[in-house]
């Protein structure tokens, strides 16, 4: 696997590139693991905050065309997990743990943007959808395109629109039910965004 520069990271990102999203995770996932683990983390802890760095980078670099990074790409990375996983550890009520710092970052509220609760929100929504099953999946996605109930019948081979209509309600409640289960839910609905 080559080394790539952090300008090819951020287009590989924007590009969906596997290349560059192994290479991140090769070179990146070891230091926020540790960085979790050693503050009172789960492996699982450490594999949801990592996938929720990527989804919060792939957003940022997606709105703003020219993003530019001031800190190597490590640091960076490390910086949003360290930030969401502080802001997990106080909503969880760990507030005056001593935190143990592997790795340098920089305060977020410096770079050009911050992460925000639609982040969390966002990242959160993603986890779940990707754990329903395929048809709602589909269902839900052709459905956010507007396409209408008829054709999406059509193109996954159902037999009617109501079937899709009553799936799509089943899906959607499901989805809602297991994200209002997650431990995050109150803080991030409950509390202003930041």
């Amino acid at each position: 696997m080559s080394e790539f520069s952090v300008e090819e990271i951020i287009e590989g990102i924007k590009a969906r590139d596997n290349c560059v999203l192994q290479y991140i995770y090769k070179n990146y996932y070891p230091t926020v693991h540790h960085f979790i683990i050693t503050n009172s983390g789960s492996p699982d802890d450490a594999k949801d905050i990592f996938q929720e760095c990527i989804i919060i980078i792939y957003r940022k670099v997606k709105e703003q065309e020219h993003f530019l990074l001031n800190s190597s790409f490590k640091t960076f990375m490390y910086s949003i997990a360290r930030h969401i996983w502080l802001k997990h550890l106080r909503n969880q009520r760990f507030e005056g743990q001593k935190i143990q710092d592997q790795q340098s970052f920089i305060e977020l509220k410096d770079e050009p943007f911050k992460v925000s609760n639609e982040d969390l929100k966002m990242s959160l929504y993603q986890k779940y959808f990707k754990q329903l099953p395929e048809d709602c999946q589909n269902i839900l996605k052709l459905t956010a395109r507007d396409i209408p109930q008829k054709e999406i019948a059509q193109a996954l081979d159902f037999k009617s629109e109501n079937y899709v209509k009553k799936r799509k309600h089943n899906c959607k409640e499901k989805l809602i039910e297991m994200i209002k289960q997650d431990p995050q839910y109150p803080d991030l609905w409950d509390e202003p965004d930041t």
